[in-house]
């Protein structure tokens, strides 16, 4: 797992607990990870809590409320870029093992592509609302459960985050939960596809050229998300 308090000591994990003496060593600095940590991780659920709003609510925003909840996500894409730098600075201070140090590293890196297509994802949609391009009723609502699983996705990462003292089937079974979001958004992107062609073979429209690329992108997201739970799980079975 990532991180459990006890008392004033904060230990790392990834599967299992590094040993007393490597948990010491880490002091003030991991606790300052571990606070961090859980920041950057808010900011990435708060994110695409927004960019799930936006695609809710597509056709009853106007541009420049759209244009607003925008602004916010790439607000919280810019702070949780400060934390993952600061995050950085710290792990090269701290006398954690350098497989553990990069571990979690790859973790943050990761969230921070999440929350990264998160704001691609939302862009587009401005530019849509700015063109006054409008959605198609079938192709939106699939868009829609598309990022329903995805935030879903998210907030389960977020979850295992802070499952450290759960015990192996806690952690397991989330990972579980993830997957099975990927593989259900993997089955709604082909569905997707598929309401697409039906509107593009009949007549063309702009979005018949860049909805494909929003499509993959939020199936990203799923992607990402699955990439840590197997982080999670290969630690949990091994360490």
């Amino acid at each position: 797992m990532l991180i459990l308090n006890k008392g004033s000591v904060v230990e790392f994990r990834l599967g299992v607990c590094m040993s007393t003496a490597r948990l010491l060593s880490g002091g003030r600095l991991l606790e300052e990870v571990t606070n961090k940590t859980r920041d950057h991780m808010k900011h990435i659920v708060q994110g695409l809590g927004i960019l799930n709003d936006i695609i809710r609510s597509y056709r009853d925003l106007s541009y420049e409320e759209a244009q607003s909840k925008y602004d916010e996500l790439n607000m919280h894409e810019e702070k949780s870029d400060e934390i993952k730098r600061s995050i950085m600075s710290i792990l090269k201070a701290t006398h954690l093992h350098p497989e553990d140090r990069e571990d979690l590293l790859r973790i943050i890196l990761t969230l921070d592509d999440v929350i990264g297509l998160a704001k691609a994802i939302a862009k587009k949609m401005i530019i849509f609302k700015h063109l006054k391009l409008e959605l198609p009723s079938n192709v939106h609502s699939t868009l829609l459960d598309m990022s329903n699983k995805s935030i879903e996705a998210v907030k389960l990462v977020a979850e295992l985050l802070e499952s450290t003292g759960a015990g192996y089937n806690k952690i397991v079974d989330l990972t579980h939960k993830i997957e099975e979001l990927e593989e259900e958004v993997d089955d709604i992107r082909l569905r997707a596809f598929e309401e697409l062609l039906k509107e593009c073979s009949t007549k063309f429209i702009p979005l018949c050229i860049v909805m494909p690329v929003v499509i993959d992108d939020l199936e990203k997201v799923t992607d990402k998300c699955e990439d840590i739970a197997d982080l999670f799980r290969l630690y949990a079975v091994s360490r």
